[in-house]
């Protein structure tokens, strides 16, 4: 299960009206957007509805931030403790006796 935190996002809007995300304000820092990917409809895991997914560079790391275009609410997901990080299958690091 994922859980949605609430962030404020600094944006600017283009002559056009798209959205384009600057900074992430989280907690009391405040994040600089280096890169914007990618901008696609998405319905993120654990969450309901449709939202705009912004996959961004920020501070060197890859994030995406989700815009919810009915409640007018920015987030992201975070895992909860209880889901588990599935690794991949690789036959090369499977130790058989140990499964």
């Amino acid at each position: 299960m994922q859980e949605k935190i609430p962030i404020e996002v600094i944006v600017r809007f283009t002559e056009k009206g798209e959205i384009r995300p600057l900074k992430v304000n989280f907690g009391d820092k405040i994040y600089l957007i280096d890169k914007v990917y990618n901008k696609s409809l998405a319905t993120p895991k654990g969450s309901f509805g449709v939202a705009l997914e912004y996959s961004c560079l920020i501070c060197g790391k890859r994030r995406k931030i989700y815009f919810d275009r009915y409640e007018n609410l920015w987030y992201i997901m975070k895992r909860t403790k209880e889901e588990k990080i599935l690794v991949p299958y690789n036959p090369l690091n499977h130790d058989i006796f140990n499964d």
